[in-house]
């Protein structure tokens, strides 16, 4: 008979080496126990899929999805939340560390705001050594984050939300490689999706040296368009249009340059509280 839990958590691994074992971790500890944890290695190469079949034996609640060939991220997030249990769905990333209270906390929220299809939180962005960074203080009620969609005010691996409102809207853009949170959220409030943020940490956020080389103009020039036709979707306001482009610009700039440019834009952040350094 199969096990139906109230939350699944659902996270995608490639190459999640050498912080995967922080990331499953936190999640096993969690003080919250009616989840089951559904893992999709998408043909890891580093020992990482090795990983997750030995935790699998060695816990009852993970769940394995194994890939022969690399898909990408928004292919294996779709099938996971079709082949999710739970009514819940909580992402996780493989580098990142959830606080051990965090499913407790945003279950208990999201049930208290029964309106609420999609939950995030705070994080805090932590570096490679696990080192703090700086907080990530978003928008807590719906119709702010819905005026700010454009600027995406929710941590993706902090996201909890309903199975069947997200499937309602077609779920994860198989399709999509990069930034898939950020096309789906402009569908979800497309469709009427209701959004929140815990106002509190709960999660910590791997913020690398690699991130510069993930975020290439390729990558920046996808998002400035997925960007502008979701505002066109939503009806967001002229300014919306042009803080969508920024990324291309920085992506235009020499590395040092880069770093500085992110460095001044989250000054003028949009989204409330912005990202404080720590």
């Amino acid at each position: 008979m199969s096990y139906f839990p109230r939350v699944t958590v659902l996270m995608s691994v490639y190459n999640g080496l050498p912080y995967l074992g922080q990331a499953v971790e936190s999640i096993l500890d969690q003080t919250f126990s009616d989840f089951e944890f559904l893992i999709i290695d998408d043909a890891s190469t580093d020992g990482s899929r090795e990983r997750v079949k030995k935790w699998a034996n060695q816990n009852e609640r993970i769940r394995l999805i194994l890939h022969r060939k690399n898909r990408g991220l928004g292919y294996s997030l779709h099938e996971g939340v079709k082949k999710a249990r739970g009514n819940w769905i909580a992402r996780m990333d493989a580098d990142d560390i959830s606080f051990t209270d965090r499913l407790e906390k945003q279950l208990a929220y999201a049930e208290e705001h029964s309106s609420i299809d999609i939950l995030g939180t705070w994080a805090l962005d932590i570096d490679g050594e696990g080192t703090p960074l700086r907080r990530r203080t978003y928008p807590v009620e719906h119709a702010e984050i819905a005026r700010l969609i454009w600027t995406n005010p929710l941590v993706h691996p902090t996201v909890m939300f309903r199975k069947s409102a997200v499937q309602a809207t077609g779920s994860y853009d198989p399709d999509v490689r990069k930034r898939q949170d950020y096309e789906l959220w402009f569908r979800c409030l497309e469709e009427g999706l209701h959004f929140g943020n815990v106002p509190e940490i709960l999660l910590r956020y791997r913020f690398t040296k690699e991130y510069y080389e993930r975020n290439d103009l390729q990558v920046a020039w996808n998002q400035a368009k997925i960007g502008w036709e979701g505002c066109w979707r939503v009806g967001a306001s002229p300014i919306a249009y042009l803080g969508v482009g920024a990324p291309v610009l920085r992506a235009l700039l020499p590395r040092r340059m880069n770093r500085f440019f992110h460095k001044q834009l989250r000054r003028v952040d949009p989204r409330r509280g912005g990202s404080r350094d720590h």
